[in-house]
């Protein structure tokens, strides 16, 4: 399952998926995998993404809440 809300929020503020990572502190290919629903992130991580992108867990990542 995409995760389409993650990729429209690092789009919306104009950021690649290589500088999205370099913001963030992982390796693009993270970012990659994590847009594409291959991975989930740490509970940390999924912090730091919200926190970057100012949005909910809820809203980036809504197949975890299941």
């Amino acid at each position: 399952m995409k995760r389409a809300a993650l990729k429209e929020a690092r789009t919306a503020l104009g950021l690649t998926q290589i500088k999205a990572a370099e913001s963030l502190g992982v390796h693009v290919e993270h970012i990659r995998s994590l847009e594409y629903g291959r991975v989930n992130p740490s509970l940390k991580l999924m912090f730091k993404i919200c926190n970057f992108y100012k949005n909910s867990p809820e809203k980036l990542f809504p197949d975890l809440n299941k």
